[in-house]
């Protein structure tokens, strides 16, 4: 069964890094994002206490590894990339069991 994948990670954001600055950045890596095959949508949110929780909804988990391989060589993915504290980056895949 070849079922879709939620690309779940959280982090915090390098110290000094304004939220219009964040936002901007993750923006500029969507339109490298929306060319990866497999890719369906993605959702990024901040907690209360500052931390951040990315969803990236895949079409299977070969598309979600692949673009992450892909990614991590583009520019604006760097430039995303350079504004998360890697001490604090936790990320997992997590096949879907349900979705309404």
């Amino acid at each position: 069964m070849n079922r879709n994948i939620l690309e779940i990670s959280s982090y915090s954001l390098v110290p000094g890094i304004e939220e219009s600055q964040f936002v901007r950045a993750a923006d500029d890596a969507m339109s490298v994002l929306r060319r990866q095959r497999g890719f369906l949508a993605r959702s990024i949110a901040q907690a209360e206490d500052g931390s951040w929780t990315e969803i990236v909804h895949w079409l299977d988990r070969e598309s979600a590894r692949a673009a992450g391989e892909r990614l991590a060589g583009h520019p604006d993915a760097a430039a995303f990339s350079a504004l998360i504290d890697r001490p604090s980056f936790q990320s997992g895949y997590y096949p879907v069991a349900y979705s309404g």
